[in-house]
Order: C-alpha cells, then structure tokens, then sequence
C-alpha cells in the first residue's frame, strides 16, 4: 500500500532542523565547547585534555585513532543507511534481506576466533587491522558497481559483496579492540571512549544528512541506481582514508607472558569461567533478538511507508543525536558506578526500543522514538564494550574479544534469517505486518534481560552502590548541562 502522505512536509523539516541545531548546542555546552568552533577546538583538543593518558606516545596514538573513527564514522553512515535500500531497491527477499544482516557478523567473528588462536603474540595486531580495513574499503568500491550488473545476477552479487566487505570489517575487530585496550587504562575507558565515541557521532550525523539532502524527494521506488553508486563509492573512500590513520597510528609492543608466571593461568579461568560464558550468553541473545527486527525498520521505512532518502536519514540521524547527547552521562556513569550496573538499565530500556512503532508511521514521531534509541543504545554499547575488556583484560584479551562476538555473530545470524522468515508469515496486529515481528522482538529481548542479564558478574566495588546513588549523581550530571 503506497502512503506518499507519510513524506516529511516542508515545516517537520524546519522542525526537525531546530531541534537537531538545539541538542548539539546544549549537548557542546556541556563539555565548554563553544558549537560556533565545535570542530575546529574539539579536534584540535582532542577533547581528552580531563582524561590522564599514559605517555606522549599513546596521546598521538589516540588523535589518529580519533581520525580513523571519524573516517570510519562516515563509511558507517553511508553504508549502514542505505545498504538495506540498496537491497530492496534491487528487490531481494526478506530472507535474503536477514541473511544480509546477519551473516557478515557470523562469519567475521568466527573468522576473528581463527585468528586470534593461530596469531603470534610477537606478532603484534596491526598488520591485521590495515589489512581487513583495506580489504573493506576495496569491496565497498565493488560494491558501487553491482547494481549495473544484468537483473539475474546483480541481486546475489551485491548480497555476496555486501556480506564479505562485512566479514573483512568484522574479523579484525576483537584485534582492534585489544590494540586499543593497550592504549588506554582501564580506570578511564568509560570517559574516553564516551568522548572519542561522541566527537565520531557528530561527524556521523552530518554525513548521513548530507547524504540524505543530496536526494531529497527520492525514495527507492524513484531513484535509479547511480545514487547508490556515489553512496558506496564514497563509503569506501571514507574507509580508506581511515586505513592511513590506522597505520600511522603507533601499537604499543606486546606483553608477553611466561607460561609459568603467577598470572599465566588467568586467561584460561576467564575463558571457562562461569561469569564470562554468562556474559557471552546474555549480550549474544540480546543481540539476537534485536536482529530478529532491526533490518526490517528499514524495509518498513522504505518499502511500506514510502520514505524519501532525506526522511531515512533524518530518522537516523536522530538516532545518532541521542547517542551525541547521552555518551558524556554514560561514560561518567559507568566509571563511578560500574559497566554492569549501566548494561543493565540501558538492556532494560533497550527492551522498549520497538514498542512505540506499532502505534504509528508519523516520520516526525519516529525521529522522536529513534533519538530514545539513540540514548539507549550509547550506554548499552559503550558499556558493552568496557564490560568485555573488563572481563578479558588478560595476556591475550583478543582471544576472549573473539570468543564472544562468535557467541554474538551466530545469534545475529541464526535471528536474522528467523527475522527474514517470519517477516512475511506473522500475523498482522496493526497497520503493518513488520509491527508484529516488531512486538515479538521487544518480548523476546524482556524475556532474555530478566532471565540472563540479572545474573551477569559483578564488575568489583563500584557495582555494589545503592540504585539511589546512581540516580541522584545522574541528575546531579544532568543539572551541569
């Protein structure tokens, strides 16, 4: 059914423009920059001046670090807006559309498990980022080029291309994860990847809009296909691009441990831990059951609603705002009163992320609902990740990295292709039959927050403060602002 009334109209636009122009100015505020230099002073600060780094060394290590996220920032608002209305453009089944969501993750993890058992310690990591970040960039150059291909063939190609310049992004992650965790101490991680994570949002956001506004009345049932072109070609440029940064970026030398050292055994009791599998277990189904919807909020926007390219990426771009406004409490939050206590509150409101779209199709209020979004998921990403480390900071953290996300990329994929079946088989509830596999995805993540996320470990002294105190200093940040 075609609803080309569900269009933003020229006053939600200006709407929209004043409140995105509004949060970015409070959001700068608190942090004492002024939004009229926003870029420049941010930049050239680093915004990290508050945070202790251990030497000179690791300072510039982190500035190019900064570069490659922001690079990589744009690749991600290019590809990960549109390549879901690159698909349906080339209408490719909704089974086909899952396995595009999930099996990059799947085989990207269980790629990064067989790396980090056969690497070499002496080795170092680096080498292996530069590597799966070239490989990306030049595949997503590939990809640009699919669409053009005869009808029989373009659909499987550009799904067999997505998925590799996936994979090449994915396996190195658990690498690049540990480079990065030898750069920064484990005291401050919550703060500085809440700032480096905030400065990389910003640029994220004016990219997905810029591309927005660059075909602004065109839907996927108007536009042709050069527009994705440009899209993908400039994705990989911007990988590229992050790929110099990465190696110019210095890796500090690798520890290496004495097999009959005090701590040479920490490792294997973190890996067979009940704690850590508990961990895996939970953060993977949570996953999972988001990925049972999350590629089909596209499809509805673009399939069902009709949305322009401009209202695709207004809708994310608030996403992305929520996240900018909402990392500096997370970040503070999460150093004071620990990563399990902030994963569980952000799990929690995370569960409710699909409600509000079974009530309505309105792009204005679905900007309001994903900017909630863009809140949750900041805090459950930011301490996700700290969580991890947490967990793995051992000899050989990459190895434990690797054995969760494997844990996290078959459930992503397996819930991916449940998503795909029953996207066109479910019973409709509302307006559309999306809302349905919507309602099954919120219940199925409650059920997975009350009866893993609860009995996750404690992450030491801090976890054991009252609900009340964290609360109060939350609103004592918010009073800052």
């Amino acid at each position: 059914m075609r609803n080309n009334s569900r269009l933003l109209t020229p006053r939600q636009i200006y709407y929209i423009s004043t409140f995105l122009f509004f949060a970015i100015t409070v959001s700068t505020r608190s942090v004492n920059i002024q939004p009229q230099s926003l870029i420049v002073r941010t930049l050239k600060a680093f915004a990290f001046s508050a945070i202790p780094i251990s030497d000179r060394r690791n300072a510039q290590a982190l500035r190019y670090s900064l570069w490659d996220g922001i690079f990589c920032s744009g690749m991600m608002a290019l590809s990960d807006t549109f390549a879901i209305a690159g698909a349906v453009y080339l209408q490719i089944p909704s089974i086909a559309i899952g396995m595009i969501a999930g099996l990059p993750l799947l085989s990207g993890s269980l790629g990064q498990l067989a790396i980090a058992n056969f690497l070499r310690p002496s080795a170092g990591r680096k080498k292996y980022v530069v590597l799966g970040t070239t490989a990306q960039s030049a595949l997503l150059l590939l990809l640009a080029f699919t669409g053009w291909l005869p009808a029989g063939y373009r659909s499987w190609l550009y799904a067999v291309v997505f998925t590799l310049q996936g994979f090449f992004g994915t396996y190195m992650a658990g690498l690049w994860i540990a480079w990065m965790s030898s750069l920064v101490r484990p005291a401050v991680r919550g703060r500085f990847f809440a700032r480096r994570n905030r400065i990389i949002n910003i640029f994220q956001l004016v990219c997905g809009l810029a591309a927005g506004a660059f075909a602004f009345r065109q839907t996927a049932q108007s536009t042709s296909w050069l527009f994705f072109t440009f899209v993908f070609l400039a994705a990989g440029c911007f990988r590229f691009l992050s790929t110099i940064m990465l190696v110019k970026q210095y890796e500090p030398p690798p520890v290496l441990y004495d097999p009959g050292s005090p701590g040479s055994g920490k490792q294997d009791r973190t890996i067979n831990s009940n704690g850590f599998l508990r961990f895996c277990f939970a953060t993977s189904l949570m996953q999972g059951a988001v990925m049972l919807a999350s590629p089909f909020f596209t499809v509805w926007f673009v399939r069902d609603l009709h949305f322009t390219f401009f209202t695709l990426s207004a809708s994310t771009a608030s996403m992305v705002l929520g996240s900018i406004v909402a990392l500096p409490l997370w970040g503070k939050l999460s150093d004071r009163f620990g990563h399990r206590r902030v994963l569980l509150i952000t799990g929690l409101m995370i569960a409710v992320v699909p409600l509000p779209f079974i009530f309505t199709g309105i792009p204005l209020l679905i900007c309001c609902f994903n900017f909630y979004s863009g809140i949750c998921w900041s805090g459950y990403n930011l301490s996700n990740f700290n969580y991890l480390l947490h967990l793995s900071d051992v000899k050989n953290p990459e190895r434990q990295t690797s054995i969760a996300m494997a844990f996290t990329g078959i459930s992503v994929f397996l819930f991916s292709l449940l998503g795909g079946f029953l996207a066109s088989r479910l019973p409709m509830i509302a307006v559309w039959q999306l809302q349905s596999l919507f309602l099954l995805s919120s219940l199925l993540r409650f059920a997975v927050f009350g009866g893993l996320f609860l009995n996750l470990p404690h992450d030491g002294n801090k976890d054991a403060s009252r609900i009340t105190d964290f609360f109060q200093f939350a609103r004592r940040l918010m009073d800052k602002v």
